[in-house]
């Protein structure tokens, strides 16, 4: 796939009315609005592929990621990914995109690239979505709640956790939660239910 920057200046080429072009181009379904400023030639992308392209540095977590892994049973209907930027939200063709804001220390841990639709994108490992979720939990106080936590999520039981992401996400994002899960995780990687 041709870069998407690279693509918007061979198709304005030598024309005077840019943005003309560009909304008939749109009218024609040549083109489909990502974000303002934001084009994709294609209808057939894959969403968490185009997620980093509409706000980033970005890397798809939370329950996208935990649904992408096989981690939670229920579908996800919006991408949420994880930035060091201002929370944001996005809707367009794809999908809904949203953006929330993770510790500068913790971004980079525990991300995976993978590749979808010819696009190369980065999400969190299984164990780095869980410590994004979990994050988000502001009445973690007890090894309770979080098994209650992780019944409610769905959490399939069997998933083996990387401990060394998990310490260093506990060690580092300073979330009770994040630090009660570590406990509730053995050395073998499984959750203590």
């Amino acid at each position: 796939m041709i870069p998407w920057s690279l693509r918007m200046k061979e198709l304005l080429r030598g024309t005077s009315d840019k943005r003309g072009k560009i909304v008939r181009m749109i009218h024609r379904g040549e083109l489909v609005q990502l974000r303002r400023g934001l084009y994709a030639t294609r209808r057939d992308l894959d969403p968490l592929a185009l997620a980093a392209s509409i706000y980033g540095p970005s890397y798809v977590s939370f329950e996208t990621a935990l649904s992408y892994h096989g981690l939670i049973p229920e579908a996800v209907f919006v991408i949420v990914s994880a930035t060091m930027k201002r929370p944001k939200e996005f809707e367009n063709h794809f999908g809904r995109f949203r953006f929330r804001r993770v510790p500068q220390q913790v971004y980079p841990i525990g991300v995976e690239r993978v590749v979808e639709s010819e696009i190369p994108f980065l999400i969190a490992s299984p164990t780095k979505a869980l410590c994004d979720r979990i994050a988000l939990e502001p009445r973690m106080r007890s090894m309770r709640d979080v098994r209650r936590w992780a019944r409610l999520m769905r959490l399939d039981p069997e998933v083996d956790l990387e401990t060394d992401v998990l310490s260093a996400c506990a060690e580092l994002c300073r979330r009770p939660a994040v630090g009660l899960l570590r406990r509730l995780v053995g050395q073998d990687g499984r959750i203590a239910w």
